[in-house]
């Protein structure tokens, strides 16, 4: 992640004064296919280092994809959006 987060500064600012914004998002565990075939233990665990005791949902992290990608996210870029629950490690 802090390689993608690295990049995402550094192109967002390269690009700022071009009308391209370069954002990207640092998500925690997303209930996913792979993640519901993950032992439910591992899962538990992973989970309960999240503040919000849950995995993501696929339907939040496409709604801040769509926001990031809206005109009305038009003056950010250079930003990692936190989708963690509460668990930002970077």
């Amino acid at each position: 992640k802090a390689g993608v987060i690295g990049l995402t500064k550094v192109m967002g600012k390269e690009y700022a004064e071009t009308g391209i914004t370069v954002n990207c998002i640092a998500p925690a565990v997303v209930r996913t296919a792979m993640v519901d075939a993950l032992p439910e233990t591992q899962v538990n665990y992973m989970t309960s280092k999240i503040p919000m005791g849950r995995c993501g949902k696929l339907d939040e992290i496409a709604g801040l994809v769509a926001y990031i990608a809206s005109p009305a996210a038009s003056f950010t870029t250079a930003f990692c959006y936190d989708a963690s629950g509460g668990r930002a490690t970077y």
